[in-house]
């Protein structure tokens, strides 16, 4: 059973990063049932991996449209995403180290960045993509 489920109010209008967007819930849900499976050490390096596909694909792809409509949050927006890289590369290290990882600290690390940052950050560029017509 999926703890978060996509709506409205988590798009920011533009298709591509929205269906970005859901694959950062896949993942929160995927955590979810796994540590409700009592698979969650299981399914950290597969999260953590997705992760990473994840802030390359997206990040790149949200900044590019950011410049090109001279968002001018950029730089700021950059630096959050750094942080975020920066978390999963402690992850990476802590999960080829072979650390134990508690499952709720990454479910907690991703519905985080889904209430702070998309919810937050990332609808402030809404408005300004929608204006230039980006859907």
């Amino acid at each position: 059973m999926a703890i978060m489920l996509w709506n409205s109010t988590y798009s920011v209008g533009v298709r591509e990063l929205d269906d970005q967007h859901k694959g950062l819930i896949h993942m929160i849900n995927e955590m979810h049932y796994a540590m409700n499976q009592d698979k969650g050490q299981e399914a950290i390096s597969s999260i953590v991996e997705q992760m990473f596909d994840y802030m390359e694909t997206h990040f790149s792809t949200e900044e590019a449209y950011l410049q090109k409509f001279g968002d001018p949050t950029l730089p700021a927006h950059q630096r959050q995403h750094e942080e975020f890289r920066g978390k999963a590369r402690d992850l990476r290290q802590r999960v080829r180290q072979q650390e134990f990882i508690l499952s709720f600290e990454i479910v907690q690390f991703l519905s985080d960045w889904l209430q702070n940052h998309i919810m937050v950050t990332d609808m402030k560029y809404a408005s300004l993509l929608a204006q230039k017509g980006v859907h």
